[in-house]
């Protein structure tokens, strides 16, 4: 700075000599006034304005149906929507690597999902199991190896907002794709399985239980994809399959 001073000393000189010190400083009033006032005696509130009136809209319809667990327990609902979840997976690595083994492997992890699902610890096991088995059973069979495979246009759990004649609906589409013909498929997985004797019997029943909400799908989708249209249904643990022209 000793360095500096003889060079900037007259600036600094200048500038001091033209220095005018203010006779006071100003003062600045605060811009909020603290003052009290007094209600004048008699002062009454003026009347609320009128309330808005509004109605709210419908609740949406569910794309799932309740018809899809109408008759689950909550055991079963859980399986399912943690089947759904993995498919999806599978789904979206393509099947790369994926093997009945591999399943198997994963019950420690599909246990920790129905956990947090808030599935009681007595039936943990058998649900575990049962959801490897439905995973292990889509991968070994042909029909599920080809819903899960590359497609094009392809996938899972879509979601969409529409509206039909009921109102405003929000679907879930399990799996949808186009396939090497230019079909848009529209597949829902039915996670369930059948005890009785007349297996066939029973697919042509549930077929008919939710022929109409995938025809709603493909009425929403249709407005999306002039492709046509197949719809179809999945039963792993039957290796039942169900389609139709949507």
């Amino acid at each position: 700075m000793g360095q500096l001073w003889p060079i900037v000393e007259p600036a600094y000189a200048a500038a001091a000599a033209s220095f005018v010190p203010q006779a006071q400083a100003p003062v600045f009033e605060s811009a909020l006034n603290q003052s009290l006032r007094r209600i004048a005696s008699g002062w009454q509130s003026p009347p609320a304005p009128p309330r808005v009136s509004w109605t709210p809209p419908a609740d949406p319809v569910r794309g799932r149906d309740a018809i899809e667990f109408s008759w689950a327990g909550e055991t079963a609902r859980h399986i399912g929507s943690v089947v759904h979840r993995w498919l999806q997976r599978i789904a979206d690595d393509g099947l790369k690597g994926w093997v009945p083994a591999r399943v198997n492997a994963l019950k420690n992890v599909f246990r920790d999902e129905l956990v947090a699902a808030g599935l009681p610890l007595d039936a943990l096991e058998t649900a575990a199991g049962g959801v490897a088995a439905i995973l292990a059973q889509t991968l070994a069979d042909e029909r599920g190896r080809w819903l899960l495979a590359p497609r094009a246009d392809a996938q899972s759990e879509l979601r969409l907002t529409g509206a039909d004649a009921g109102g405003v609906v929000n679907i879930v589409m399990d799996r949808t794709f186009v396939d090497e013909q230019g079909v848009r498929w529209i597949v829902d997985y039915k996670t369930g399985t059948h005890e009785g004797a007349d297996v066939e019997a029973y697919l042509d029943r549930e077929h008919e239980r939710y022929r109409r909400q995938l025809e709603r799908y493909a009425a929403l989708l249709r407005g999306l994809d002039p492709r046509p249209i197949r719809l179809g249904l999945y039963f792993p643990l039957l290796n039942g399959w169900r389609e139709w022209e949507g």
